[in-house]
């Protein structure tokens, strides 16, 4: 009976470990991208072999370069720093969100650095992990350094400070002040002999980056572009899931919350045709809202067109930020 006793403790000490791993896992993933794009470059309108534009050069050589058919960021010298080109110096607000893609090359020599004015926030990003104040911390994933890009992303919360990257939350900072005002990126290889140059895209610096429900209730609405359609459809993309669950999850939890989702398009095209598409993206986003079990009395659905951008449509980025779709507090 003794023996009985013991196992059975022994087996919920390893059923209550399994399910705190379980739990450990779901909160590595926990980054909410800022909703107020402050820059965001897709390099896109870039000339080949120029130095992109949205950017200015602290040292070494930098230039427009093409992967896979799309502009990307190449750091012609080891070594060289780049930081956003804004209209003032000290311009990253309290909270904020930072994500771009870096390259990795068989070789495994490369290494970026994302720099703030606060020295003590440098974190170098590397081949499936990333150091910070000195301190190595790898990939849980246990994976080998693999050739390709690999998605980072920042967030900073007042003094709270984490790193992800490919999803996986690396660094959790608590305490970190003063808190920054503006950063650059620094990109090491050694592969530059070879022509394999360390390579950047798909900046994106936005404000924001608090959960769903706190920005609805202090704002009375959130903004998203990270729902995505098919190019001039109303077709829900995969990569939409992830924000749609999110707001679906959110509804659950919060019964008395009802919502008018509503689309916004860009300029491009005549202008009754964009409130047409705007119409139709709102409804199927509300339709998929719907399939995952959120009553449709809860929600409404209208479109705007391009009527009401977020900033002029000058540039494909800018572009790219009013198409969007929010998320307006009925109740």
């Amino acid at each position: 009976m003794k023996n009985l006793t013991i196992l059975l403790s022994l087996l919920l000490f390893f059923a209550g470990a399994m399910e705190a791993q379980t739990r450990a896992k779901k909160k590595s993933d926990d980054f909410i991208p800022g909703d107020k794009v402050i820059f965001l470059d897709s390099l896109k309108s870039e000339q080949l072999g120029e130095f992109p534009s949205r950017w200015d050069l602290k040292s070494g050589t930098v230039e427009v370069m093409e992967m896979d058919g799309h502009g990307v960021i190449g750091f012609v010298a080891s070594q060289s720093v780049i930081n956003p080109l804004m209209d003032r110096e000290n311009w990253l607000p309290e909270i904020f969100t930072v994500e771009f893609d870096v390259y990795f090359h068989n070789r495994g020599n490369e290494a970026y650095t994302l720099m703030f004015d606060n020295r003590k926030m440098d974190v170098v990003i590397r081949n499936s992990a990333i150091k910070f104040q000195g301190t190595l911390t790898r990939s849980a994933k246990r994976e080998k350094p693999k050739v390709g890009w690999q998605h980072v992303a920042v967030s900073f919360n007042t003094r709270a400070y984490k790193v992800y990257l490919n999803g996986e939350k690396l660094l959790n900072a608590p305490a970190i002040s003063p808190r920054p005002n503006r950063l650059m990126i620094k990109a090491l290889s050694s592969n530059t002999r070879y022509d394999k140059y360390a390579m950047v895209a798909n900046v994106r610096i936005a404000e924001g980056g608090v959960p769903l429900y706190d920005r609805l209730v202090t704002n009375g609405r959130f903004v998203t572009n990270d729902i995505h359609f098919d190019y001039n459809q109303a077709t829900l993309r995969p990569s939409s899931r992830t924000i749609i669950e999110e707001v679906v999850e959110m509804m659950k939890a919060h019964p008395e919350l009802k919502l008018s989702i509503e689309g916004h398009t860009d300029s491009d095209g005549a202008a009754d045709y964009n409130l047409a598409l705007s119409e139709k993206r709102a409804a199927a986003v509300k339709a998929a809202i719907v399939d995952a079990g959120i009553e449709a009395g809860r929600l409404n659905a209208i479109g705007y067109g391009e009527e009401k951008p977020i900033m002029p449509n000058h540039n494909p980025e800018a572009k790219a930020a009013n198409r969007r779709v929010e998320f307006v507090l009925l109740n």
